[in-house]
């Protein structure tokens, strides 16, 4: 894809498909980050490929086909933030230098280490996040709908339950808090899942830049990762904006940060004869029982940070050679 090929052309593929499954996820809402993975992939295929002119492409020619699906300016810039994070991410991956500049052997290449990657996409996530849900003209209004449908619910469930404005206000306070930080997280997985998938797709192709890394061994968080954690938790506790922000990147941060932990139980369990049976059984608490299993598998990424440094051989320079 990137030799001898036109960005822009790979651009303009991959952005039409990104439309088309980031509709697709607006009419089936139980594929929805099934989709948005994918459309993510699309956009991460494109970069990984092509480069960073293919991937802004894909990025504005899915905006602009969204806009025009809509007929409304703003689902341009509404479809164009959440989706840069991956132009970004891209082009990092791609970022290599020789391995002698960092202590390492003259005969191999040094690649953008996969934490740092990950790092930048949860920070960029975290901003994109916020600026859609500032920028959202309705969400006060969604924020009220979803507070009182859910006191109904508890009321349905409990009849002494307490309803009244001052339950509505509180349920709402709750919601402006953990809305960010559930969107952010769920942002930050479809990214890995969307990187992921285009590195499966190009490494099958032969057409990746990148080697195919092993994710149980290399797939951790930056220490760093750790401070903007516990800082955004801190801002929490400010409200409004300053809320809205601390949601933002403790979500972001801590969907890194559930992916390290599930990268290191599989790294554990690999090659034993009872893996397979573990990893179901450890999937399905996590998702009959969400917030214990999140809890125990993101303290596990957070007690293991570390950056790994993918090597590559170094390829002779052909203007060297006799």
């Amino acid at each position: 894809m990137n030799n001898g090929s036109s960005p822009i052309l790979y651009g303009i593929i991959a952005g039409l498909l990104a439309a088309i499954l980031m509709a697709a996820s607006g009419y089936v809402p139980v594929l929805s980050v099934l989709l948005l993975s994918l459309s993510l992939a699309a956009i991460f295929v494109a970069g990984l490929g092509a480069g960073l002119v293919a991937s802004l492409t894909a990025i504005i020619v899915a905006s602009a086909a969204n806009a025009a699906l809509y007929s409304s300016l703003p689902s341009f810039f509404f479809t164009a933030i959440p989706l840069l994070p991956a132009a970004a991410m891209a082009y990092l991956a791609n970022l290599a230098r020789p391995a002698s500049e960092i202590g390492g052997p003259d005969t191999a290449m040094a690649w953008f280490p996969l934490s740092d990657i990950l790092l930048v996409g949860a920070v960029l996530t975290a901003i994109a996040t916020i600026l859609t849900l500032s920028l959202h003209p309705n969400m006060e209004e969604l924020f009220d709908a979803i507070a009182k449908a859910a006191i109904q619910m508890a009321q349905e469930m409990s009849p002494e339950f307490p309803v009244g404005d001052e339950t509505t206000a509180q349920m709402k306070l709750v919601l402006q808090s953990l809305w960010p930080l559930v969107q952010s997280l769920q942002m930050l997985i479809a990214l890995f899942f969307g990187y992921y998938i285009a590195n499966r797709i190009l490494a099958a192709s032969r057409r990746n830049t990148r080697p195919r890394e092993d994710m149980p061994t290399s797939l951790r968080m930056n220490r760093l990762a750790i401070l903007i954690f516990f800082g955004g938790i801190v801002l929490m506790f400010g409200g409004g904006m300053i809320a809205l922000i601390g949601a933002s990147f403790t979500g972001a941060v801590a969907g890194g940060f559930l992916l390290s932990g599930f990268a290191i139980i599989h790294s554990l369990v690999r090659g034993k004869a009872w893996s397979l049976p573990v990893l179901v059984l450890i999937y399905a608490v996590t998702l009959m029982v969400p917030l214990i299993g999140i809890a125990i598998i993101l303290a596990g990424g957070l007690a293991n940070p570390r950056r790994t440094i993918a090597l590559t051989p170094q390829k002779p320079n052909p203007s060297n050679q006799p």
